[in-house]
């Protein structure tokens, strides 16, 4: 028998198991949550932000090109016969030949000689090498300068990509505000409609109306219906995309907040644009000094180079000759200074800065037509801003409208004075114009963050 402190033990789990089951089933997400997710999880932002990573690692090796380049480098070899071996036989003329052996028998066996030299059948040998580059034509200098370039312009980059993202995850959280809300105004009108249909078919059994009125009420039920099935896959696909967005798996319980109507009444002007704060204005300023910095480098390819170096090595090679091996015990240094002049190149080079002057004009045309291009957007951005504003109250005004006709219009019928038609009819234009609300609404925000996101980059 279980005592009385064990049921307690097994009640508080399986309370926590409800509890996190229920965590899990229903995830509500807000606005600022969904931004922090997709700032941490988004896959497009994640590769901006390595992107910066690369190009932070290019700038470092590029700084490595202003130090020595050492070089360490080791052979060793143990041939099967000597590499060079030269013998009294080997000699052409028969005289010295026969000179020789003579000698070599009267002195070279007593001296420990042999009839031959014999040379590199071993051997090894090892060095070090330090080349500094003096004179390179500055390619160094401006590969740092491209380096750093490239750091700026990944670092822009992942700023465009995560604005770009957000206002997308901000404009689907709000797609999916609007598509909850009406289906909370379809809900209400199935209630409404239900219970008008139950009381329109007490009074058909009843021989008070006639039987089209009850016909009429279920055509309107189907219609919404159907439109409750376009609703229910409309919010499956939102869900879909707002988990992507934010990088989480698919989850058909997420909750987001409700909708929340206007009450600001802020007035929105144009100010001064300032192009140079905006990224990509930036990013276009940064490709005119690559293309200029690219046509230094193009030049660089064509001037001397010049570089001083020093070696240090030691060698052993085996040799019979007086029974000693050649080579340094201490090893051997040496300093030496490098002069090239790529002189064929000149003619190309010519060809190749006239390429990077094309270049220059074009990221100068681009800049100048992006910059064109922002005000343009920039004054329609805030012309629909103010339109979605405007709307937000005009739509607001005939809601308030429809809602009293439809009061109107159900007192009207209740007193027999309006049909069946009559009042399905300002039912209607009453689920429309909150629907019409709600999408105007969902307007306002997202016209207000591409607005927000053009006047002040981040």
């Amino acid at each position: 028998m279980i005592n009385q402190k064990r049921k307690y033990q097994l009640l508080i789990l399986l309370l926590g198991c409800i509890h996190s089951f229920c965590l899990a089933a229903n995830t509500t997400l807000s606005l600022d949550s969904c931004i922090k997710l997709a700032q941490n999880n988004n896959k497009q932002i994640l590769q901006a932000d390595l992107q910066r990573h690369k190009a932070q690692q290019i700038k470092q090796q590029a700084f490595t090109k202003y130090f020595p380049q050492i070089t360490a480098s080791a052979v060793g070899y143990h041939s099967l016969h000597p590499i060079v071996e030269i013998g009294v036989n080997h000699i052409e003329s028969a005289t010295v030949r026969d000179l020789l052996n003579t000698l070599y028998g009267n002195y070279g066996q007593a001296l420990g000689l042999d009839n031959s030299i014999k040379l590199f059948q071993y051997g090894y040998q090892a060095g070090v090498t330090a080349l500094q580059p003096i004179y390179t034509g500055g390619k160094i200098v401006i590969g740092n300068k491209l380096a750093q370039i490239g750091v700026q312009a990944a670092q822009l980059q992942y700023q465009i990509t995560s604005r770009d993202i957000l206002q997308e995850v901000e404009e689907t959280y709000w797609m999916l505000v609007g598509l909850n809300d009406k289906k909370q105004t379809i809900h209400t009108s199935t209630l409404l409609l239900d219970t008008l249909h139950q009381t329109i078919q007490q009074a058909v059994s009843a021989g008070l109306t006639l039987e089209t009125d009850l016909l009429l009420i279920e055509l309107k039920q189907a219609e919404i219906q159907r439109t409750q099935i376009q609703l229910n896959n409309a919010l499956q696909l939102a869900k879909r995309a707002l988990c992507l967005a934010i990088g989480i798996p698919f989850n058909d319980s997420i909750i987001v907040d409700s909708i929340q109507h206007l009450t600001s009444t802020q007035e929105y002007n144009i100010p001064p644009i300032q192009y140079a704060s905006t990224p990509e204005h930036q990013l276009l300023a940064l490709q005119l000094q690559a293309a200029q910095l690219q046509r230094k480098m193009t030049r660089a390819e064509a001037l001397p180079q010049i570089a001083i170096g020093a070696h240090y090595g030691y060698a052993k090679f085996q040799t019979n000759l007086l029974n000693d091996d050649l080579g340094s015990d201490t090893g051997n240094g040496a300093v030496f200074v490098t002069i090239s002049l790529p002189i064929t190149a000149w003619w190309e080079t010519s060809h190749k800065m006239n390429i990077e002057q094309q270049n220059i004009k074009i990221a100068q045309l681009q800049q100048t037509q992006n910059d064109e291009l922002l005000s343009m957007r920039t004054l329609q951005a805030f012309q629909q801003l103010n339109e979605a504003k405007l709307m937000v109250h005009e739509y607001q005004k005939a809601l308030n409208i429809t809602l009293q006709h439809y009061h109107l219009t159900s007192s009207a019928y209740q007193a027999g004075q309006k049909t069946i038609a009559e009042l399905l009819e300002a039912q209607v234009a009453t689920l429309k114009a909150k629907n019409e609300l709600t999408d105007a609404i969902i307007a306002f925000h997202v016209n207000q963050r591409r607005y927000t996101n053009l006047i002040n980059p981040k």
